[in-house]
């Protein structure tokens, strides 16, 4: 029997969105947003969301997801073309930066000391 899977949708839209900016303006990142939003689907939390958001209202370049009761913010930071990984809000402790260079196994590291 089939399961019906809730909003991917939305994460689609959204995963669409970001992977057209990164192609025109964010290059450095434009490889490894593919392997990083496996590992939050398959790292998040039970009954918790991804959430997103942008400015006025728009989904756009921060991504929120919690794992191990832990909330995280992913933001595209342009003065170094990096993904920052940071705790707690999209201002927080830096976790990580990665860009196109990072490895799916350094992903996985960082993911795995969350």
């Amino acid at each position: 029997m089939a399961v019906k899977v809730n909003q991917v949708e939305l994460l689609r839209e959204y995963f669409f969105g970001v992977v057209e900016r990164s192609e025109h303006h964010a290059p450095n990142v434009s490889e490894v947003i593919y392997p990083l939003l496996g590992l939050i689907v398959l790292k998040m939390d039970d009954n918790s969301d991804i959430q997103v958001r942008g400015s006025k209202g728009a989904t756009g370049n921060i991504l929120w997801f919690t794992t191990n009761s832990q909330r995280y913010a992913f933001r595209y930071e342009h003065g170094d073309d990096t993904i920052e990984i940071r705790k707690d809000s999209f201002k927080g402790v830096m976790v990580a930066k990665v860009n196109n260079s990072t490895t799916v196994a350094d992903l996985k590291g960082i993911f795995a000391n969350l």
